[in-house]
């Protein structure tokens, strides 16, 4: 009989600890430690999200006030939701690289190492193979002169170095809606590589080894980047637009996530939570915070609790499909194909098989050029996909 109301208490406790466990989920620490995640197919989602919205950017004007994101949440776009994922992501794994092997040569070389390589190709082939193929003046024109926008020159030499990011080559795709624009993708690589900067400076100062007092300074800077010119309409000191600023809030946050991540749970209850908040909050004049809340918690949501079939040999096609879909889709509204849906498919069907000869001729062979193979695979650079000044 005693053992019988003993086991009574113990079977209740054990309800009680799975019920919490269903609330809270686990720490990320945990779901870190667990060595299961789904990183590879989040950095995907995010580049093909990108990809979708900007189909209805460069169909024109009346096909981007049809976004369907932008009908549901009015205060934002399809493609934006792309770009702040990437960033997200990319502040939590960055900032865990420095963490586990906080060496500066080391750091800069893996940055450099992922980032330059695909994107040197890329600016290569389009200014002097797709290029010339593709513009409508005298290739004499094209090479020696170019035109009112730049010289073919001047757009290889400033996107290769990010110290000058140009968006149009001579004579090139001067009849779409989106007049000029070659990749619009680019402008967020300089702000990438910006973040890397940071996270460099702020390993070396060994401001990481309190995570607390690191936290609240990265707080401190996502107000003044993200919440004061979202609430006062004037931009910080200094700042260069607001996408660029919202893009770098969202980098220090899933900083600070890495940091504290040993008091941040995900769970499907938490995501639920959100999402129904961002809804509620969607009209709201201020309801910004909702939506960055939603969503970055979504991104750590989906990277470490459902359970998600792998891709195929680790192909890590995010990076690839960023470069590439955005000029893919170019060239495809220059054909003709004006329907957002339609040039979607199109271009996914053409750009993956670019994105996977990216990472198979060029990205993993630049990443044996590393010293070690023991940092996080999601060493990443983040996409954005937002037009210039075109979009929103």
């Amino acid at each position: 009989m005693n053992d019988r109301h003993e086991a009574a208490p113990v079977a209740g406790a054990s309800r009680d600890r799975a019920f919490v466990k269903w609330l809270f989920g686990r720490s990320l620490a945990e779901c870190l430690d667990s060595g299961r995640d789904n990183i590879l197919q989040l950095r995907l989602l995010a580049a093909l999200v990108v990809l979708f919205g900007h189909s209805y950017v460069l169909c024109g004007a009346s096909a981007t006030r049809a976004d369907p994101v932008n009908a549901l949440l009015p205060r934002t776009y399809t493609h934006l939701l792309g770009v702040m994922m990437f960033f997200l992501i990319s502040g939590f794994l960055i900032t865990l690289s420095w963490e586990r092997r906080p060496q500066l040569r080391r750091f800069i070389a893996a940055r450099a190492l992922r980032l330059w390589p695909a994107l040197l190709v890329n600016v290569v082939l389009w200014t002097f193979v797709l290029g010339p193929v593709l513009t409508a003046l005298p290739l004499k024109t094209y090479f020696l002169k170019g035109d009112a926008f730049g010289s073919a020159y001047a757009y290889a030499y400033g996107n290769a170095s990010l110290a000058d990011m140009r968006w149009f080559l001579p004579g090139v795709f001067v009849d779409n809606p989106v007049k000029r624009y070659v990749n619009g993708s680019l402008w967020t690589i300089p702000v990438e590589a910006s973040m890397y900067l940071c996270v460099a400076v702020a390993g070396i100062s060994r401001i990481f080894k309190w995570p607390r007092v690191a936290s609240l300074l990265i707080l401190a800077a996502i107000g003044y980047w993200m919440v004061w010119p979202d609430y006062t309409g004037t931009m910080p000191v200094g700042g260069t637009t607001w996408l660029g600023h919202m893009l770098m809030g969202f980098f220090g946050a899933g900083s600070m996530v890495c940091l504290l991540r040993r008091r941040v749970y995900v769970s499907t209850f938490l995501m639920l939570c959100v999402s129904v908040a961002c809804l509620l909050t969607r009209k709201w004049a201020y309801g910004d915070p909702f939506l960055w809340l939603a969503l970055g918690y979504f991104v750590l949501w989906f990277a470490y609790v459902p359970r998600i079939p792998a891709i195929p040999r680790n192909l890590d096609l995010s990076y690839g499909t960023y470069l590439w879909a955005f000029p893919v889709q170019q060239v495809l509204t220059m054909t003709g194909v004006r329907d957002p849906w339609l040039l979607s498919a199109a271009t996914v069907l053409v750009v993956l098989p670019i994105a996977l000869a990216s990472w198979q001729l060029v990205e993993k062979p630049a990443l044996r050029f590393k010293r070690t193979r023991s940092e996080p695979s999601a060493t990443i650079v983040i996409p954005d996909v937002a037009l210039v000044k075109p979009v929103v």
